[in-house]
């Protein structure tokens, strides 16, 4: 089937993506030591299954990136950035003077309202708050791609096959990320 995105790359297993989980925490507070008056934004993909990376899954982060800095983060100076690109998937970080929930705002219109912002997971911290959440800031919970209830309920209790929201994200991929 040519309209998989998830046909090549390298399977991961749990071990591999909780140690990235393990650097990308570390990276953190890193960034938080040596910028304790600025905000960190943590940002990746939400990529279901053992396939996290390849071409076009990195074609499609590149692109939900470059929307995110130029709509929602277009006039807001960024002080530092670094990132990764490995098997887990791209992550870029950057250190920015904003206050930390007038960024999560941000993160959450772009991750709500963009049809490849829904593919992306935008973590905003601080040093007044570790990391904002949508319930922090009395916002709606996050919803599932597939059916639009409570992303966080589908997943707990597994609603969707993989397959279902790789087809999805497949889907996302050739309408709004292959031409651009």
């Amino acid at each position: 089937m040519e309209d998989n995105i998830f046909l090549n790359g390298e399977p991961l297993g749990i071990p591999e993506v909780l140690a990235n989980k393990d650097k990308r925490a570390h990276l953190q507070i890193q960034l938080e030591k040596k910028y304790p008056e600025a905000t960190i934004v943590s940002i990746k993909l939400n990529i279901p299954g053992p396939i996290k990376n390849n071409q076009m899954i990195n074609h499609l982060f590149d692109v939900g990136y470059r929307r995110l800095l130029r709509t929602q983060l277009y006039n807001i100076k960024i002080i530092d950035k670094m990132g990764w690109n490995t098997n887990t998937g791209k992550e870029e970080f950057l250190v920015m003077n904003k206050n930390g929930s007038a960024l999560k705002k941000l993160a959450i219109q772009f991750e709500d309202h963009d049809r490849l912002g829904r593919l992306f997971d935008v973590d905003v911290m601080d040093a007044h708050h570790s990391h904002y959440s949508r319930t922090d800031l009395d916002m709606a919970p996050r919803k599932c791609l597939i059916c639009h209830h409570n992303a966080k309920e589908c997943a707990r209790n597994r609603t969707h096959s993989v397959e279902d929201l790789q087809k999805k994200i497949s889907e996302i991929y050739f309408k709004d990320a292959k031409n651009e």
